[in-house]
């Protein structure tokens, strides 16, 4: 079999620009890192640490109860799945896929449940991307705000749209707390750290490609990789205002490479399917666009 040396060669590249760009690279990581510790660490720890908290007290039940006929109706899965929208909505990605893969192996939710809710669960935290669109769009709040609110609006009808034909009604065997408090928390924040390593890691890898691949910064280059980074690379560019909307609404909706690899991580250890989660992104950037064009 002949062996593909494409990869190789683009190793060889890396490799030769580490040893000859390594203050750039030192740079690179340093401000990966800063990014890390002062906009995702901030946002993803609490919320992963809460989610599971929630799980342990009891709060999907809670919410199964108040608002899981209604999403059982609508959406034709486990009312269950109401709670992993609810977490989702505002926690952002990818601590919706590290909350979706919690209920899926602790039974709230089946693998093929798991795969539909995650398919229409994708979020950015909405202060970041309130924090970000505002230094993009300068006194232009009305802008902002549809930028935050239409991934919420495509999500919901994709997801309906994508519904089982037939409501899903096979009673779920809730889980039994098997830990005391002490021993859930002390995992949870294991668990939790290895995540956030691993989602540090991936940050700076796609920084240190985009800075190798995509030294003029080009906007829609640094969002596809990563988003901070395209969302960042708007604020003090000469695009049209139009231009920016539609840049950033495809940045917010489809996540970037980065996010994508996150989020594959997260549920590799599950039969969650990541390609119906690629899948809805795709549709997502793409209706979110056009919403762009016609608004």
């Amino acid at each position: 079999m002949k062996q593909n040396k494409g990869p190789l060669i683009f190793l060889t590249i890396f490799t030769i620009f580490l040893f000859k760009e390594n203050a750039k690279i030192h740079d690179t990581i340093i401000i990966s890192c800063e990014l890390f510790l002062t906009k995702v660490f901030p946002a993803l720890f609490p919320m992963m640490i809460l989610s599971n908290l929630f799980i342990y007290f009891g709060l999907p039940e809670l919410l199964c109860k108040f608002f899981g006929k209604s999403f059982q109706k609508f959406f034709h899965t486990s009312p269950y799945g109401a709670f992993a929208f609810f977490i989702s909505s505002f926690s952002g990605s990818p601590a919706n896929a590290y909350t979706i893969k919690n209920l899926e192996q602790q039974g709230y939710l089946t693998t093929e449940e798991a795969s539909y809710v995650l398919s229409f669960s994708f979020f950015n935290n909405p202060l970041f991307l309130y924090t970000m669109l505002s230094l993009i769009f300068p006194n232009e709040q009305a802008i902002v705000i549809k930028l935050i609110l239409i991934p919420y609006v495509v999500n919901l009808t994709l997801g309906f749209l994508t519904r089982k034909k037939n409501i899903q009604t096979e009673k779920k065997i809730l889980p039994q707390k098997g830990k005391n408090f002490g021993s859930f928390l002390s995992s949870s924040i294991k668990d939790t750290m290895n995540t956030l390593l691993f989602v540090v890691g991936t940050i700076s890898v796609f920084m240190l490609l985009n800075t190798l691949i995509n030294p003029q910064k080009i906007p829609i280059i640094s969002g596809i990789l990563e988003i901070s980074q395209g969302l960042n690379s708007l604020i003090n560019s000469f695009l049209s205002n139009k231009i920016k909307e539609i840049l950033a609404i495809l940045f917010i909706s489809f996540g970037g490479l980065s996010i994508h690899l996150q989020i594959k991580g997260i549920i590799s250890e599950t039969k969650i399917s990541y390609q119906q989660f690629l899948k809805m992104r795709i549709f997502q950037a793409l209706i979110s666009i056009l919403i762009i064009f016609l608004i």
